[in-house]
């Protein structure tokens, strides 16, 4: 039974032994493929900044010229009606009946006709406003300095 030990016992821990290295090797290869990731990660950004920095000043102009021409919109829709006499109308939706998705009653929109010194807010064009003035915002911050 010695004897048996003596030859397993040699076998076992080279093995375990084994086992432990292959772990270790692969935890190094692991943290190396890591730091290889974060630095071209990093070379990216860099790279980004670097373009950003030598962007020409047509580009500025091209985000200031886009942001103007979206604000004379939202000022255009607001004294349109004014300055052309147009009727503004805006739609009143009168909900009908339903149960459990099956309808027994349509949904009736009505136009009602708003006076010339009241403020209409046009949804749709706020929210193309504000998404391109994020993105010019956000293409600012990208620069870094």
């Amino acid at each position: 039974m010695i004897a048996f030990l003596t030859n397993v016992a040699p076998i076992a821990l080279g093995f375990v032994a084994k086992l432990f290295a292959l772990k270790s090797q692969a935890a190094s290869e692991n943290q190396k493929l890591m730091i290889q990731n974060l630095q071209a990660r990093n070379d990216s950004i860099n790279q980004a900044r670097d373009r950003a920095d030598k962007e020409s000043p047509m580009a500025a102009l091209n985000r200031r010229v886009i942001i103007f021409v979206i604000l004379a919109l939202i000022i255009f829709t607001q004294v349109a009606p004014v300055f052309f006499n147009v009727p503004t109308v805006i739609p009143t939706v009168t909900e009908g009946f339903s149960f459990f998705g099956i309808q027994f009653t349509p949904d009736i929109i009505d136009y009602i006709e708003i006076q010339a010194g009241s403020v209409l807010k046009m949804d749709e064009i706020f929210g193309w406003a504000t998404m391109i003035i994020e993105f010019y915002f956000g293409a600012q911050l990208a620069k870094g300095k």
